[in-house]
C-alpha cells in the first residue's frame, strides 16, 4: 500500500471561521449515503442533522433544528438567508460552556466535572439578546441546505469530508488556530480582549525539515505590518529561510504555473460585525479611523457566506487549472470553530492535555469544542468519502492536521517539540485512496455570491475595533452619533471599557 508521501507533493490548507459541521454541512446527505466509510468507526451513516429531530427549548418555546436559512428579520426588511445567524453568537470559553451544558433551566458558564455529558441545549438561551425578536433567535438553530452552499457542499460529496473533527478547545478563534499551528494554546481558553496577541511557541514550520519549502498567503494586514498568522505566531519567522509569506495572489498564480510550496496556508479574508438590532444588516465602515466591522470570505457570522463560497471555489479553480500539479495535490479545508452555531453531537472529553498549562478556572485542555467542517479534496479521495479517526479513543481534532503533514514530510509527530496532543494525534492518511482518479468535478457558484456584502469588503481596510469592544458600545449607543462618541471615548483611554466581558 502505497503511503501519503507516494501520492502527494503538495499540501494546501486554508482555516476559515466559525462554523459548526451541522450548520453548514448538516443536510449533506439528507437523502442519500456516503459511498465509502473510513476510520474505526464504520458505521454507515452520515452523523448529520438527518439522524433525528433536534432542538433547543427557550421561553417555553421548541425551536428545531431546520433546514435551509430563512434570514426572517420580524420587521418589514428584505429577508437575508445567506446572512444567519444576523447577529455574532458568544464564541468564548464561558459562552460555549452555557451551550454545551446549559439550558433555560440550569444555565451555567463554568467547567463541568470531567465525563459530564453535554446537552447541547444551550444554544438558543446563550443567543438571546434583549432587541431579538423569535424571528432572529430562531436563526441560531437553522442550517444552510447543500443548494445553499453549493461549493461547500459539493467539494465535500464529490470528496471526502468528515462528520467527526472537532475543534481542538471548547472557545474562540485564537486558542484553537495556536493548537492547529502550535498544538498548544499555552493554557489560554479565550482570545485576548482585543484578540491582539501573540503565541511565543514552536509551530508547525519549525518543525518541518530543514529545506521543505512553506507559504502563508494572506489576504490582510494583521498587525504590526503583519499578516495574522505571522504576527500571532512570531516563531514561524524563524523558519523564513525555507518559506515565503506573501498576499494570496502569489498562491494563485504559483497554483496555476504548478510551483507551489511543498506545503501553504491560506489566510481568509477576516469577516466581521455587529448585527443591526432590526436584522437588516451589520456595522460596518470607519470610526475616527477603527472599523466596526467588515465582510470578508471566511463564513464569519454575521457576514455574507457567498463570498466564502466564492474564495473555495476559487482556491479550487486554481488548483485544478493545472491538471499534472492536481493530480499530486492535497486541499484541506476546516474551520476553528463552530462560532456558537449549532451542533447536535456532544464533543465529549477524554482529549490529551498538551501541556502542563491549565485554564484560569483549573480547565485541564482534557474535552474537545464543538464539532467543525474539516473537508478532504484531493484526486487521490473517492467520491463519497467520509473519514474518521483510525483510533476507537483519540478523536480527530486540529492537532490531526499537525501529525498528518509532519508525518507526511518525514517527521514523527512525536518527535516534532509540539506537545502532547500532536505527539498522539490520529492521522488522516486513510482516507486517501491507492488509485488516482481522472475527473475533475466542477461547481457552479450561484450569481451574485461573490458579491455579497459589496459594500462592506473594503471597510477592513482601517484597523479594526476590537470586536468585544465594539459589540459593547453598539449595544450602549441608540444614535450614530452616540456610537461615535463612544468610540472616541475608547481611543482616547485605550483599554477595556467598563462592562466588557469577552
Amino acid at each position: 500500500m502505497m503511503n501519503m508521501n507516494d501520492k502527494i507533493d503538495y499540501v494546501v490548507m486554508v482555516m476559515l471561521e466559525n462554523r459548526s459541521l451541522d450548520n453548514v454541512l448538516g443536510w449533506l446527505y439528507q437523502k442519500d449515503r456516503p459511498a465509502r466509510f473510513v476510520g474505526a468507526d464504520t458505521r454507515p451513516r452520515y452523523d448529520g442533522l438527518q439522524t433525528g429531530k433536534y432542538s433547543n427549548t427557550y421561553g417555553g418555546k421548541t425551536i428545531p433544528a431546520s433546514m435551509g436559512t430563512a434570514g426572517k428579520t420580524g420587521h418589514d426588511i428584505a429577508p437575508q438567508p445567506m446572512r444567519v445567524p444576523g447577529f455574532d453568537p458568544g464564541e468564548a470559553y464561558a459562552h460555549v460552556n452555557q451551550q454545551l451544558f446549559g439550558s433555560p433551566s440550569q444555565p451555567t458558564n463554568s467547567n463541568q466535572p470531567a465525563g459530564t455529558p453535554a446537552g447541547m441545549a444551550g444554544f438558543a438561551y446563550d443567543y438571546d439578546a434583549s432587541y431579538e425578536n423569535w424571528s432572529q433567535l430562531d436563526q441560531i438553530m437553522e442550517a444552510y441546505s447543500p443548494a445553499q452552499l453549493p461549493i461547500l457542499n459539493g467539494l465535500a460529496k464529490a470528496y471526502g469530508v468528515s462528520d467527526a473533527w472537532y475543534a481542538s478547545v471548547p472557545t474562540q478563534t485564537n486558542p484553537n488556530r495556536a493548537f492547529s499551528l502550535c498544538g498548544t494554546s499555552l493554557g489560554r481558553v479565550d482570545n485576548s480582549w482585543d484578540a491582539v496577541e501573540q503565541y511565543h511557541t514552536r509551530t508547525i514550520w519549525n518543525a518541518l525539515p530543514p529545506g521543505t519549502s512553506w507559504g502563508i498567503y494572506y489576504h490582510d494586514i494583521w498587525n504590526a505590518g503583519q499578516c495574522y498568522t505571522q504576527y500571532t505566531f512570531p516563531r514561524c519567522s524563524e523558519a523564513l529561510a525555507d518559506g515565503e509569506i506573501e498576499a494570496i495572489d502569489t498562491f494563485y498564480a504559483k497554483a496555476k504555473a504548478g510551483k507551489l510550496p511543498r506545503f501553504s496556508y491560506l489566510e481568509p479574508k477576516w469577516g466581521y460585525g455587529l448585527g443591526y438590532e432590526d436584522g437588516g444588516g451589520f456595522y460596518c465602515g470607519k470610526v475616527f479611523g477603527k472599523t466596526l466591522g467588515a465582510q470578508g470570505n471566511d463564513y464569519h457570522p454575521p457576514t455574507w457566506v457567498g463570498p466564502g463560497e466564492a474564495f473555495v471555489q476559487r482556491i479550487y479553480a486554481a488548483l485544478t487549472d493545472n491538471p499534472a500539479a492536481w493530480r499530486r495535490t492535497l486541499l484541506i479545508i476546516t474551520f476553528d470553530e463552530h462560532g456558537g452555531t449549532y451542533d447536535h453531537v456532544d464533543p465529549g472529553w477524554g482529549a490529551i492535555p498538551p501541556d502542563q498549562h491549565l485554564g484560569p478556572d483549573g480547565f485541564a485542555f482534557n474535552r474537545y469544542g464543538v464539532r467543525v467542517p474539516t473537508l478532504l479534496v484531493s484526486p487521490w479521495i473517492p467520491a463519497g468519502t467520509v473519514f474518521r479517526s483510525p483510533s476507537p479513543d483519540v478523536k480527530f481534532d486540529h492537532t490531526s492536521t499537525l501529525a498528518s503533514v509532519l508525518q507526511w514530510c518525514g517527521v514523527a509527530p512525536d518527535q516534532a517539540g509540539l506537545g502532547a496532543r500532536v505527539a498522539a494525534a490520529p492521522n488522516f492518511e486513510a482516507a486517501l485512496a491507492d488509485t488516482c482518479r481522472s475527473d475533475i468535478p466542477e461547481f457552479q457558484l450561484p450569481a451574485g455570491y461573490a458579491e455579497q456584502g459589496k459594500s462592506c469588503w473594503n471597510a477592513g481596510d482601517a484597523e479594526p475595533l476590537p470586536a468585544g469592544v465594539a459589540r459593547l458600545l453598539v449595544a450602549q449607543s441608540k444614535t450614530v452619533g452616540e456610537l461615535e462618541a463612544r468610540v472616541k471615548a475608547w481611543l482616547d483611554q485605550q483599554a477595556p471599557p467598563a462592562g466588557l466581558r469577552d
